[in-house]
């Protein structure tokens, strides 16, 4: 044998809402402030489940009711797009086809264009290697010219003590 109970308590919400409406339940214009409700289930006064909700409770009669929050203001419903003709749609087609064309051709303008500029660029560098490839070469050139100058200038300075 068991001993079962059940116990509902009620207590006001700090800063609950409060409003004044007729009661359903009384028929009086009374106030209704927030409560939360307390169900216990227990077995030999031990409370074993214990259930909270919030309510609203009439100040007339102590009677409590479900509280019903007002839902928020909906945003209005966007309106549907206006519906266009296959004309249109074609038309419209053929605009994102033409753009879409125009933008491949200004990107193969510029692919070209980059092209030139480092060809031209290589040119450049090829063109300043080989100048200086030349200056180094001639200026090798200078070197044993004046080096065999400089040994002509000697054999004839010793031709000229040995008397020759």
């Amino acid at each position: 044998m068991f001993l079962l109970h059940r116990k509902v308590k009620s207590k006001p919400v700090r800063g609950g809402v409060a409003f004044e409406q007729v009661c359903p339940a009384c028929g009086e214009h009374a106030r209704f402030v927030e409560v939360e409700i307390i169900e216990s289930l227990g077995v030999f006064f031990i409370d074993v489940l214990d259930d909270k909700e919030r309510g609203c409770r009439c100040t007339a009669c102590g009677e409590t009711f479900e509280l019903k929050t007002p839902e928020p203001a909906k945003a209005p419903p966007k309106p549907a797009p206006p519906v266009k003709s296959a004309a249109e749609l074609a038309c419209e087609r053929a605009e994102a086809e033409r753009q879409r064309l125009e933008a491949e051709r200004q990107r193969r303008e510029a692919a070209r264009a980059k092209a030139v500029r480092i060809e031209a660029e290589l040119a450049r560098e090829r063109a300043e290697a080989e100048r200086r490839r030349l200056e180094a070469e001639r200026q090798r050139r200078e070197a044993a010219r004046a080096k065999a100058v400089r040994i002509e200038d000697e054999l004839a300075e010793l031709k000229k003590r040995m008397g020759r």
